[in-house]
C-alpha cells in the first residue's frame, strides 16, 4: 500500500498533470459558480482525451469535480441558487445565514467542512479499497433501492414544519423524472407527442427555473440586497466572520463534521447513488439528532451548512470507489472520467485495486490536492465574494438573470430548454410565495432513475425473498425509525415554514 502512494505520487508530480490542474483550476473555479457548469468542463476534457496520456485526462476530471464541488456553495449562500449537482441542502441555512449579514460565518464554515470533510472522504477511500470490493459484495440491487429510496425520502425531514408538502413535491418530482426513454420496459412514457420529452427534462433549466429566476425576481421586487449591510462594512466584518465560521467547525461541531463526512463517502461509495443522496441524508440527519435541530434548522443555524457542505466533498472519495473498481460511475462527473478510463486502454475492475493500484491512489492524491489547493484560494477571495451580497439589485440582478438563463440554454443548446425554465420560473415562484419546498423536486429527479433501476432489478433478482435480507431489514429498519422520529417532531409544527420569517442566532 505504502509503495503504491509512492509510485502515485510519482506519477502525479509529472509536467503532464500539474499542467492539466493548471489549465483546468481556474475554469472549475468559475464554473462551480454557475448552475451546470462542472460537467460541461468534464465534458470539455472527454473530447480531448484521444489525445491526452489517460492519467492526465482523469486527474483533470477528479480535480474539476473537486474544484467545482467547492465553490457550488457560494450562490447557494449568497444568493439561494443551488448548484448543479451539490449545495442544495446548503441554502436552507447558508442563505438565510447571508440575509441576516452573517455570510461570512457561513462559508468559513463551509470552506472549512469541505477541506476536512474531502480530506477525509479521500483518507476513507485510501482505507477502504483493499476492503472495498468485498464489503460492496454484501450489498445487493435491493440495498441500493432503499437507499436511494431513503435519499427521496430524507426531504421530508429536511423540510422542517411542512414534512407532508416535502413528501408531495417529492412526488412530483418522480413524476416528472418518469417522463421520457427508460431502459426499464425500453419505452417512451408521457413524452405528449414531443420529440423533446423523449430524453426527458434536463435538470439545469429545472435549477435555473425553480430556484435562480423566483430569487432574482424577489431580490428586484422587493429592492433589496440580500444581505441590508454596506459593501464596506461586509468587507471589514468578513475576515472575523470567515475566522469564527472556520473556529465553529473544527472546535465546536468537529463531532458533526466528522460525521456527516462519513455519511457522504459511505453514501457515495453505494454503486449508482452518487453524492447527492448523502448530501440530503447528512442533512437530515443532523436535522434529527442535533440539539435543539428542530427549532433552528432551516432559519440560518450553521450546523445545517457543515452537515450538509461535510458530506458534499467527502462523497467524492466515496463515488471514485464503485467507478474503478466496478464501473457503475455514481454521478455524472464519474460517468465522463469512466468514459475517459476506457478510452485510454484502462478498465474499471478489480484490477484497479492489485496491478493498476498507482493509477487509482494517483485519482485519490488528486482529491487531496484539490482540496488543499481551491479552498485557500476561497478563502483568501471570500472577503470580496462576499459584496456580491450587499449590491443593489438593479444592479446585480439583470446581469445574473443574463447569466443563469444562458446556463438553462446551454446544457443542450436547444430553445425549449428556455420554456422549461419559464415553466418552473412560475412553479417556483408559487411554491416560494405558499411556503411549498423546492428542494424535494430535484433529489427525486436526481435519484428516481437509480430507484427505478434498482427497483426492477431488486424484484426479477429476489422478488419478496428481498425482505429477508439482514442488510435489507437494517437499512428498512433505519427508514422507519427516522419517518416515526421525524413525524413525531413535525407533530403541530405545520405552521412553522410560514413563521420563519424572524431570523435567529444560532451561530
Amino acid at each position: 500500500m505504502g509503495e503504491a502512494l509512492v509510485e502515485a505520487a510519482g506519477l502525479l508530480f509529472a509536467w503532464g498533470p500539474i499542467l492539466g490542474f493548471l489549465v483546468v483550476l481556474p475554469v472549475a473555479l468559475l464554473s462551480g459558480l454557475i448552475p451546470g457548469g462542472g460537467l460541461p468542463t468534464a465534458v470539455v476534457i472527454l473530447g480531448f482525451a484521444w489525445t491526452l496520456d489517460p492519467l492526465v485526462a482523469a486527474t483533470m476530471v477528479v480535480f474539476s469535480m473537486a474544484a467545482s464541488d467547492i465553490t457550488e456553495p457560494v450562490p447557494s449562500i449568497l444568493l439561494g441558487i443551488p448548484g448543479s449537482r451539490t449545495a442544495q441542502a446548503t441554502i436552507l441555512d447558508g442563505y438565510p445565514l447571508a440575509q441576516q449579514g452573517k455570510a461570512g460565518l457561513a462559508l468559513g464554515a463551509s470552506y472549512t467542512c469541505t477541506l476536512i470533510g474531502g480530506l477525509i472522504g479521500a483518507a476513507a477511500l485510501l482505507i477502504a479499497l483493499p476492503m472495498a470490493r468485498h464489503l460492496l459484495q454484501y450489498f445487493g440491487a435491493a440495498e441500493f433501492f432503499l437507499l436511494a429510496l431513503m435519499g427521496i425520502f430524507a426531504v421530508g425531514v429536511v423540510s422542517q414544519g411542512a414534512m407532508v408538502k416535502g413528501l408531495l413535491t417529492s412526488t412530483f418530482g418522480i413524476g416528472i423524472a418518469t417522463i421520457g426513454y427508460t431502459p426499464v420496459g425500453n419505452v417512451v412514457r408521457a413524452d405528449m407527442g414531443l420529440t423533446y420529452l423523449w430524453e426527458g427534462i434536463n435538470l439545469t433549466p429545472i435549477i435555473v427555473g425553480l430556484f435562480a429566476l423566483p430569487e432574482l425576481i424577489d431580490l428586484v421586487a422587493s429592492d433589496t440586497r440580500v444581505s441590508k449591510k454596506a459593501g464596506s462594512t461586509l468587507l471589514k466584518e468578513s475576515r472575523s466572520q470567515v475566522y469564527e465560521g472556520m473556529l465553529l467547525a473544527i472546535r465546536k461541531h468537529k463531532l458533526l463534521l466528522l460525521r456527516s463526512s462519513l455519511i457522504g463517502t459511505f453514501v457515495g461509495a453505494m454503486p449508482g447513488l452518487g453524492g447527492s443522496a448523502g448530501h440530503w441524508i447528512s442533512y437530515a440527519s443532523a436535522q434529527a439528532t442535533e440539539k435543539g435541530a428542530k427549532e433552528t434548522f432551516g432559519r440560518g443555524d450553521i450546523r445545517g451548512v457543515i452537515a450538509a457542505d461535510s458530506a458534499n466533498n467527502s462523497s467524492d472519495g466515496g463515488v471514485l470507489i464503485p467507478t474503478v473498481i466496478f464501473g457503475i460511475p455514481g454521478s455524472p462527473g464519474m460517468a465522463i472520467l469512466l468514459a475517459i478510463l476506457i478510452i485510454g486502454g484502462t478498465s474499471p475492475g478489480p484490477s484497479m485495486v492489485t496491478d493498476k493500484l498507482p493509477f487509482t491512489m494517483a485519482l485519490v492524491l488528486t482529491l487531496t490536492i484539490a482540496n488543499i489547493v481551491v479552498v485557500p484560494i476561497m478563502l483568501f477571495a471570500a472577503p470580496f465574494v462576499l459584496k456580491l451580497a450587499s449590491i443593489r439589485p438593479a444592479v446585480l440582478a439583470p446581469p445574473a438573470i443574463a447569466l443563469v438563463t444562458l446556463a438553462a440554454y446551454s446544457s443542450n443548446f436547444r430553445t425549449a430548454d428556455l420554456l422549461v425554465a419559464a415553466g418552473f420560473m412560475v412553479l417556483g415562484i408559487f411554491m416560494k410565495a405558499y411556503g411549498w419546498p423546492r428542494p424535494p423536486i430535484l433529489i427525486a429527479i436526481v435519484l428516481t432513475p437509480i430507484l427505478e433501476q434498482y427497483m426492477n432489478i431488486a424484484t426479477n433478482a429476489y422478488g419478496w425473498s428481498m425482505i429477508q435480507r439482514p442488510q435489507f431489514l437494517i437499512i428498512l429498519g433505519i427508514m422507519v425509525v427516522a419517518f416515526v422520529y421525524s413525524a413525531k417532531m413535525q407533530r403541530g409544527a405545520g405552521s412553522t415554514q410560514e413563521t420563519r420569517s424572524e431570523p435567529v442566532d444560532v451561530a
